[in-house]
């Protein structure tokens, strides 16, 4: 009877350990952005790369990449304005 209650006792502690760490893997935020589809950034329409490691963020659902921190402070003054030329593209 014991042998049995632990292992009752097992699948009960993996159940809730794998409900946990699926549930940590979908709250990532990234799972739900729509991808960056362009290859050049939407602010500057310099091609991603060239001006070192494009600035990758989420932005209302859309994952946002630019290619320097410069274009982040153009994108955030008007972002309504850039995320209408990506729907555009």
């Amino acid at each position: 009877m014991k042998q049995t209650s632990n292992i009752i006792l097992a699948a009960l502690i993996a159940a809730f350990t794998l409900t946990v760490a699926s549930s940590l893997r979908a709250d990532d935020g990234h799972d739900h952005a729509k991808p960056y589809k362009p290859g050049t950034c939407v602010v500057s329409g310099d091609k991603l790369g060239e001006m070192g490691k494009p600035v990758v963020f989420d932005y209302q659902g859309h994952e946002i990449k630019l290619c320097c921190k410069a274009c982040r402070k153009d994108f955030d003054k008007d972002p309504a304005k850039y995320l209408k030329m990506l729907s555009a593209k």
